[in-house]
Formats: structure tokens, sequence, C-alpha cells
């Protein structure tokens, strides 16, 4: 019998398996890395990436305007514009380094010189998607692409029970919880999903008519206690309602976690790492009776993924707490996986503890204080942060005075955007502080030696009066500690500490 149930599972697996599960047509953002040639040149990074009939193709742009011609694959590629740099659309590969040749104009005669290009599509909060969701508090590169009208959020008729009321929520747009006689439960979220979390097994009569019901209801049926999570930013909400015992996958390995529970329960076997989101281990999630998968907006890049669990019989639920413009919005979703973990009065718990951190600073007058975001990308460039984004905003709510780039667009799709230094400097040379955003790119271990990656620096007011600071990398997994974050940043805004749990000084 165990030998017949191995070879079933062996052949669905193959079935399931067979075919590509490439990424789906559409516009993405990537990070690009060059190398090769005299080290000066670079391309500006993000980049925009389209996917045609699952061929890649790069919009990239020069660090000058000097480039005529590029060859790619033995083909030749002219620019896609007369003005401005450089500017070319060519056919790529993701996740491999690739050889190309560019023909600068820039010395006396021309010079063909031969470069190495690296593509990684952009996952949450400007991480590369192959870092197993390390973006986690997703102020991400894939919500702002996927941005789109909202769906319905009324609640849906549910065959055989009764709808009786509708959570309020304080911050979050993105999702509503009804409530049905019964214990049942649908949480609507703003993409048009809709689940109905059904109650464990009680003596309740009431019986929902599951062949009735609607194609756009997906049923979670409690308990959930074999979870895959390939969402990482929600494992810190997991965590704060004691749940991560829930947990049976993980879509990053034990190395990407900075939560000390994640951490503990992969060192004692508990929490067994089972692939990324694009590249489960399917076959694990069938013998370790999977009954639900928690994923973020990535898994919409590899829908053949997504197709593949769910014929397991392995419901998907899509998180999107990275599309909350308010920054205690995402932090809110906790009470979604409260819902689902059977601990509602302690996610309500948890989050009224960071609402009240940030209530406290609602009673402080603003510091005036100007701030400014950043970090350096391997193009050296400068990546911040738009005056719409979220750390823009908690920035406001801490007391300061978020400067944005003097090339910022409110109303432009993604939250980050990519400058020279010398813009950089145009806008925040005066800011009385400069933070780090280490969350992407280690932070530099010393003023001295960020001076040494552009001396440019070492004229910044923030620079001469010590007030560089940078984030604590683990700072992207703890959506549900919003409150704090925000409260540690009114520490460092009004000089009241120079190391706090997610700011630290630099020096």
């Amino acid at each position: 019998m165990i030998r017949l149930k191995s070879i079933l599972l062996f052949l669905l697996i193959s079935l399931l398996l067979a075919g590509c599960g490439g990424i789906s047509d559409g516009e993405y953002t990537a990070s690009v890395d060059l190398t090769g040639g005299s080290g000066r040149a670079h391309i500006e990074s993000p980049c925009r990436i389209e996917i045609r009939q699952g061929k890649a193709y790069a919009d990239i742009i020069w660090s000058s305007k000097n480039y005529d011609y590029m060859i790619v694959d033995d083909k030749t590629y002219e620019p896609v514009n007369t003005e401005g740099n450089s500017e070319f659309v060519i056919p790529v590969v993701l996740d491999k380094d690739m050889t190309v040749k560019a023909d600068t104009v820039a010395m006396s005669t021309p010079h063909l010189i031969e470069y190495t290009l690296h593509f990684k599509l952009i996952d949450g909060d400007g991480t590369t998607a192959d870092s197993g969701d390390s973006a986690g508090a997703e102020d991400d590169e894939t919500a702002d692409a996927l941005k789109g009208d909202k769906k319905d959020l009324s609640a849906p008729e549910i065959p055989g029970i009764e709808y009786i009321s509708t959570d309020e929520n304080d911050h979050a747009e993105s999702f509503v919880i009804h409530r049905y006689t019964d214990n049942y439960a649908v949480i609507c979220v703003d993409d048009g999903r809709k689940y109905l979390v059904m109650p464990e097994e009680s003596d309740s009569s009431a019986s929902v008519r599951e062949d009735e019901l609607s194609d756009d209801i997906i049923i979670l049926k409690k308990p959930l206690e074999r979870i895959y999570l390939a969402a990482s930013g929600v494992m810190c909400q997991f965590d704060a309602v004691s749940a991560v015992q829930n947990i049976a996958l993980s879509g990053i390995d034990r190395d990407g976690w900075y939560i000390e529970s994640a951490k503990k329960a992969m060192d004692d076997g508990k929490l067994i790492y089972g692939g990324k989101y694009s590249a489960p281990d399917y076959e694990r999630m069938v013998a370790d009776d999977i009954d639900l998968a928690i994923e973020n907006t990535m898994i919409l890049h590899v829908p053949k993924v997504q197709e593949k669990i769910e014929k397991l019989g392995i419901p998907v639920f899509i998180d999107r707490s990275s599309y909350e413009p308010e920054p205690l919005g995402r932090c809110e979703w906790i009470k979604v996986y409260g819902l689902l973990t059977g601990k509602e009065s302690e996610a309500e718990a948890a989050f009224n503890t960071q609402k009240a951190y940030v209530d406290a600073l609602n009673d402080l007058e603003s510091t005036g204080k100007k701030v400014v975001i950043f970090s350096l990308n391997s193009n050296h460039q400068i990546v911040t942060r738009r005056g719409s984004d979220y750390f823009a905003k908690m920035v406001k709510m801490a007391g300061g005075d978020y400067l944005s780039p003097v090339t910022d667009d409110e109303e432009g799709n993604n939250s980050q955007v990519t400058i020279s230094t010398e813009e950089f400097y145009g806008y925040a040379e005066n800011a009385d502080i400069v933070i780090y955003n280490a969350t992407i790119v280690g932070a530099p271990a010393s003023l001295q030696d960020l001076m040494d990656s552009d001396v440019t620096f070492s004229d910044f007011k923030a620079f001469k009066e010590g007030n560089i600071f940078y984030t604590d990398k683990s700072l992207y997994q703890y959506a549900d500690k919003t409150g704090k974050i925000i409260d540690d940043l009114g520490k460092v805004i009004r000089n009241e500490s120079e190391d706090t749990d997610f700011f630290h000084k630099l020096k």
C-alpha cells in the first residue's frame, strides 16, 4: 500500500511539473549589475523589463550619451532615442551573467568594449526576487507595477449561511473581514479574491452549500496548521500572535530570517525549507499535507506555479499588505492572520500596541527637521524614496519633514527613484538627518567608508554634524512592529537616542 501511494505521488508530481513555469508576459522591474570596461561606465538600475511571448527585453540607459550601438548574441542594436544618455532595448536573460559589447565614441577613435550584465527581477522593497522574498515589509516595486483599480470589497452571498456584519478597519484599505452565522468569515481583498474561512468541525446544523459557491470564492478550512509561507514579510505576523508553529514550510532558508522564532523553528527541525516562491518543493508539500500556501504578489509573475499548487488541492492566499498606502495599514494585516490561526484577540492586542506608539507621537509637535533616506546601488547611483512612499510617511509621523528628490513625481508608479550623487546632493545637502537604507544593500562600516565611496558626502550638513544613521537590516521583516519603528525614528529625529532597535548612528 505504501509503495502504491509513493508511485501515485510520483506520477502526480511528474504530471504537474511538466512544461515550463516561466514568467508571464508583462512589464517588470529588475536590478542590473555591470562589470567590465574601465569601471567608470554604469547602467541605471533598476531598469524596465518587458516579457513578450516568454522572452525578456530590457530597456537600459547608460551613464553617458557616447554609446552608438550594442552587440548582443552577434546581433547589432541601435539606440532607441537620440536625446540624453544612450538608451537601448535588448534581449536579456534573467538571473545569469550575459556578455554584451557596446561601442563608445567617447575616445578619439571608437572602441568596442565587452561588458558582463546580470539582470534580476526586483521583489519587495526593491530587493531581488531570488533572495527568497527578503523584502518582507514590501514597499515593493512589484506592488507599484501591479497597482490597478481596486475591486469590490462588499460581502458576498454564501449559500447556507447568513451575513451578520463587517469588521471596521482603522487604517487598512486593501482587505475587509465579513462575519457570517456559525463563525464563518470571508476575507475580501482588493485584487478581487474572496476567501471563505470555515470553522473547525462543530455541531452546528448550518452548512455551506459548496457546490453553489461562486467561482471567485476560495475555501480555507480551519485548522490551518500546515502552511507553506513564501511571503516572508508575513512571518512577523505569525510571530506576533505566537503561531509560528502553524508554518511547516518556509520560502526562504534559515539564514534569511531575522525573526528569532523562525530561526529557532528551523534549527529544531519544526520548520523546513520548502523552496522559494517560484520553485516550491511540490513533492514535500504533498507529503507534509500542506493545507495553505501564503504568497505575496511575486507569485503573479509565475502563474503556472500557482496553478500547480492549486492542482494539488492546496489553496493559495496572496498577501497584499504592501499595497497599503499607510504604514499602520500594513501592520493591521495582522488581523487577517489572527483570523486564520484562531488568534484574533492576540492580533487585536498586538495591533493596538503599535497604534499606541503612534498615538503618543501625535501628541508631540513636529520638529521641522529635514530628513532624507537613501542607499547606493551597485552602479554607484542613489536609490531614494518619493514623498508618497510609506517610509517617507513614517518620517512625517515621527516628527520630521521628508525631502523628496527634485525629480519627484508624486503621481509616478514607482515608490523609489534612482538618481545621481550630484542630483542627491542638490536637494539633500542641508538635510538635518540622513538615513542609509541598509535593508537592500548593507550600510557602510563608518562615516569614513561612506566618504570613501564618494567624497561628496563629506559636504553634507548631516555628515559634518554626525547625523548619518542607517536602518537595521532586519527592519523589513517587522511590519508587525510598525509603531515601534516609527517611535525609534522619532527618537532619532528628536536626538533622544543614537542607537535604537531599528536605527543606528554611523560613526
